[in-house]
């Protein structure tokens, strides 16, 4: 299922945000979208980047629509320590970045506690110019309203004008003390705790009370934790965790969570199944909201979204609410538990393995037995890709079970020899690697027949070019291998005719299932190979040489019955 969002969008190189504002803040706002550079050229960090701004975005919108707030007179001078201290940092490494002007304006002007005007030569209409100006720049800091944006803040007019008699003096101050540093006094100033601490009731203004956090807010620190860089998603966790939680907030409205009830995940559900599968893709559908999608769908006669796909997005949100559960107050039971839809089919049934016949055509195949080239490798000819993953990759998927972004993730490091005997080695460790689940972590003896193969030398000339043994297949924007390279794999099946709705490359691990079975390998050491939690003799002896030797001596008793390698073999000159 293809979903769509918001996303970085690139120009000139540089990746940029862009997020319409809602319609009930633009007034607010003073403009119908946010939309600046996220400064960076490189993809992985714009979505990250993208991520995080969007939630600060989502945090700030949540502020502003809880209207006006108040300040009293030492909430005022907080708040105008704060703004102090952001003005000296700014600029304590680089004092000369002020503009000239401003340096001539405070340091000719002000007297500490008093002001006077300096003659400027002999015109007097010089001097009060001078003198204006430096009052607007004092009187009116910039830096109140560039605060305020950026929590959201909404102060009554009494609070503004204590915010501002108190952040007039402190932008003085402050540029007084920047002054020194620019003379090289960079001592610490003695009037720097001359300012009240921020106070904890303004902190819950910036942050909504626990009790009270909406579901935008919610959402957005729920993303902005997630796509932290050690957080728990990759790019499209990120994308399609936040995108549905957004569109369960779009339908039920922007509440508190403690007012979300189950009727609020009832009704999402029902939306999610009068939808159409890929409805944002439709022509129909194209450009409208979720809501007024839901609403259009329910009044026509269409295909319904799959209720796998159904319970899947439930899942995302379901997500977001476990979360909220642990991180707020009052926040009722997560209203998705027990939501799904009963599936009328077994998870095995949704994917078939292959049958004897249909392997036998793929190891007849031109990219088997000769094709035109690497590029041209549906089409008969004289060349053996056997340098190149396309060749390898369905092979370790016949011979280990393994998933295919399992397979095109492996590191050149993750082939390795122990005790005589060479694995592969499945794992999350390297920093553009995941695996499904803690129990998909495993290894696995590399079988015979890739040996014979050549999977070796293989490997030996890969470990020359760099860390990937499959640098051909590059991770897809989603964060997955696997994402490009099934649709090549579609083709492949297409061009021998084998391909039906539940053959896909997936199918190898069934059919990888079913050959331990028939060849006696026992159940525990079948899960073992497969990544499947287990238990029995072959979980009994956790990692390690013995474990090793176990596994190895079962997959030697690996084979195909009725599958003919002979061709495939001796094109290579290993029959």
């Amino acid at each position: 299922m293809v979903l769509r969002m918001a996303q970085p969008i690139k120009r000139g190189g540089i990746y940029w945000l862009r997020k319409k504002v809602p319609e009930d803040l633009r007034p607010v706002v003073g403009k119908r979208e946010e939309k600046f550079s996220l400064k960076t050229r490189d993809p992985s960090e714009a979505r990250i980047l993208f991520a995080k701004a969007a939630a600060e975005i989502e945090e700030r919108w949540s502020n502003l629509r809880r209207g006006h707030m108040s300040l009293n007179h030492k909430q005022a001078w907080a708040v105008a320590g704060e703004i102090y201290r952001e003005l000296v940092a700014k600029y304590e490494d680089v004092p000369e970045e002020v503009p000239l002007s401003i340096r001539r304006l405070v340091k000719s002007v002000h007297v500490p506690g008093q002001l006077k005007v300096m003659t400027a030569g002999s015109d007097p209409e010089r001097a009060q110019g001078m003198l204006k100006r430096f009052l607007g720049l004092r009187d009116n800091p910039k830096e109140i309203q560039e605060f305020l944006d950026r929590r959201g803040w909404i102060l009554d007019n009494d609070s503004r004008k204590r915010l501002t008699l108190a952040v007039r003096e402190a932008w003085v101050h402050g540029h007084d003390v920047i002054e020194r540093y620019r003379e090289g006094d960079y001592r610490a100033d003695p009037e720097a705790d001359r300012y009240p601490k921020m106070p904890p009731e303004l902190a819950t203004k910036t942050d909504a009370p626990i009790s009270g956090t909406t579901l935008s807010a919610g959402i957005g620190k729920w993303v902005k934790e997630k796509t932290r860089k050690d957080g728990d998603w990759v790019d499209t966790s990120a994308k399609y965790n936040e995108l549905w939680a957004t569109r369960f907030k779009e339908l039920v409205g922007d509440k508190p969570l403690m007012q979300c009830t189950k009727a609020d995940a009832r009704a999402f559900k029902e939306a999610l199944m009068s939808l159409p599968p890929n409805y944002t893709q439709e022509e129909s559908f194209k450009g409208l909201s979720f809501k007024k999608a839901v609403e259009k769908a329910k009044a026509i006669d269409i295909e319904r979204m799959s209720d796998k796909n159904v319970n899947k997005i439930l899942g995302f949100v379901r997500a977001f609410w476990n979360w909220a559960e642990s991180q707020y107050d009052d926040v009722p039971p997560n209203p998705f538990n027990k939501m799904n839809l009963r599936l009328k089919t077994k998870a095995r049934d949704e994917r078939w393995p292959f049958s004897t016949a249909q392997l036998q055509k793929i190891l007849d195949a031109p990219l088997y037995t000769g094709c035109k080239s690497e590029k041209s490798w549906l089409t008969v000819g004289q060349h053996i890709p056997a340098d190149a993953g396309i060749y390898w990759v369905p092979l370790i998927g016949l011979f280990t079970g393994a998933r295919s972004g399992e397979i095109i993730q492996l590191l050149v490091h993750d082939i390795a020899e122990e005790g005589g005997i060479l694995y592969f080695s499945i794992t999350d460790d390297g920093e553009e690697q995941n695996t499904k689940t803690d129990t998909s972590i495993r290894t696995i003896p590399v079988h015979p027949m890739l040996k014979k193969l050549g999977f070796e030398s293989f490997v030996a000339a890969q470990r020359k070019r760099g860390e990937r043994l499959f640098p051909d297949f590059p991770k897809a924007a989603d964060g997955y291998y696997s994402t490009a390279y099934s649709p090549r794999y579609k083709r492949f099946l297409q061009s021998i005719r084998v391909k039906t709705p539940k053959i896909v490359f997936h199918s190898f691990r069934h059919t990888f299932e079913n050959a331990c079975l028939n060849s006696r390998i026992p159940l525990e050491f079948t899960n073992a190979l497969q990544g499947h939690a287990g238990t029995g003799m072959a979980a009994r002896y956790g990692t390690g040489v013995v474990r090793l030797r176990l596994l190895n001596e079962e997959m030697e008793k690996l084979h195909y019955e009725g599958v003919d390698f002979s061709r495939i073999l001796a094109v290579r000159g290993l029959a």
